[in-house]
């Protein structure tokens, strides 16, 4: 709700002043809330106290007579009126004040009925009623899209806002978003039909908060319009950033704020975004600790050395054999074939071929090579995990099968950390980190669908 009362304000100034200068001063000089914010907040009160829309809409309206801008010519005989009536429109008002009902009903049906009752009072044209619907749709699927992708740990692109975001509104609305920016630039159009499309096309086009709220003012267009719509979709994809929040409240008036602090603490999404949010902030905690714990436990070597942050110890006189560490056979079943193509050169198949043994509690592996095989095993147990075939091609090597023992995950997070092994002994410093880091990747990626399994 907030988001879209941000962009309302940010769009303020240009709403008979248009720019398409995309980098202007957010909270310029002249900026206010206008009656998109009031009619937002009239619908957030209206949820919050159980009241109908249109008498709240008109209380609030007739509470804030003369906004920035103004109130438009229908609707302001609306407001004036003693006896209201819906007068069929399908301009874009009712998709503007929408957003608060996409945080109230537990599922999308409600969002749908809720957003019909907020646009009918005033905008009983179906064009009215279908842009209210698609824009509280939006924000309500848009919210859930978030915080399935921050569990996942993604950043929303363009894709998948469209797939997972806007999905369901574009097929309630039939609205196309295949919009080119010479199309609607400076074009002012004050209709549901003509200003929604171009809101979510702006929303699947841009990569954050702030992004999207500029995009949309300096679209030379119906500025602070289509900065509301824009905004109240734009929060639930990215949140809004703190220094924003903080600023705009501060062109709110006591009633407003209070409205604000109110609905996100009572709002049903408001309640699941807070618990979800704080799951995934103890979950990427217990995530942060298993990274700690895996790079203790499998890190080849001193992990300083592996790394390549330390110097490392002389280099074997020798190479290692089967014989200098008491090590187990790989088992005959209960492992992971895997077919791979790793190729290596013939210095790096040489610092392979004199093994490794440990010297310390913290080396964690011991391995060795015969003419045909890489055979990788835990120090302290000698438990078999890893053996690669290897065979020479041309001027390198090729390893063509690894063979998997013990270690959880998919065949691609246990070919990672083999190759991370690999790297570290050959090649420790920036290669080595940076297998570790793409394993590490994978497979907290795994561990994360394990966990929900």
């Amino acid at each position: 709700m907030l988001g879209a009362i941000i962009g309302d304000i940010v769009g303020s100034r240009f709403e008979f002043n248009p720019t398409n200068d995309y980098h202007f001063e957010l909270f310029g000089r002249g900026c206010s809330f206008t009656d998109d914010s009031i009619c937002t907040f009239a619908v957030a009160d209206a949820l919050l106290c159980n009241k109908d829309f249109g008498e709240t809409l008109h209380l609030w309206c007739r509470r804030y007579p003369n906004p920035m801008g103004g109130y438009g010519g229908s609707f302001r005989r609306w407001v004036m009126s003693d006896t209201p009536e819906p007068y069929n429109s399908f301009g874009n008002g009712s998709a503007m004040r929408v957003s608060p009902v996409a945080w109230w009903p537990h599922n999308v049906v409600g969002v749908e009925r809720l957003a019909k009752q907020s646009a009918e009072c005033t905008h009983n044209h179906p064009e009215g009623i279908k842009g209210a619907q698609a824009v509280a749709v939006a924000i309500y699927e848009c919210l859930f899209m978030r915080l399935d992708l921050l569990r996942e740990g993604e950043v929303p692109d363009r894709q998948t806002i469209i797939n997972k975001g806007l999905r369901r509104a574009l097929e309630l609305s039939g609205y196309d978003i295949n919009i080119s920016a010479d199309r609607v630039r400076n074009r002012f159009d004050e209709t549901c039909q003509g200003t929604v499309p171009v809101a979510f096309w702006i929303v699947s086009e841009s990569s954050g908060f702030e992004d999207a709220i500029r995009r949309a003012v300096s679209l030379g267009a119906d500025a602070d319009t289509l900065g509301a719509i824009v905004g109240g979709i734009a929060e639930a994809i990215w949140g809004i950033p703190d220094n924003i929040r903080e600023q705009a409240l501060t062109y709110l008036t006591d009633e407003m704020r209070d409205i604000v602090e109110r609905f996100y603490r009572v709002s049903t999404q408001g309640q699941c975004l807070e618990l979800g949010l704080k799951d995934i902030a103890e979950k990427k905690k217990k995530e942060e600790q298993l990274k700690a714990v895996m790079f203790w436990k499998l890190c080849w070597g001193n992990p300083n050395v592996a790394m390549g942050l330390a110097p490392h110890p002389n280099d074997p006189t020798r190479p290692a054999t089967a014989d200098d560490w008491h090590c187990e056979p790989m088992p005959a079943t209960g492992t992971m074939h895997i077919d791979v193509s790793y190729k290596l050169t013939a210095e790096q198949m040489q610092k392979l071929q004199m093994g490794h043994l440990p010297s310390a509690q913290e080396d964690h592996w011991f391995m060795y090579c015969t003419d045909s095989y890489i055979r990788i095993f835990r120090s302290w147990t000698g438990t078999a995990v890893f053996e690669a075939h290897y065979r020479k091609d041309s001027n390198a090597y090729l390893i063509d099968s690894l063979v998997v023992n013990e270690m959880k995950g998919t065949p691609q997070t246990k070919f990672l950390l083999f190759r991370y092994l690999i790297l570290s002994a050959t090649q420790p410093g920036e290669y080595a980190r940076s297998a570790w880091d793409e394993f590490i990747t994978e497979y907290l990626r795994w561990h994360r669908k394990y966990d929900d399994e």
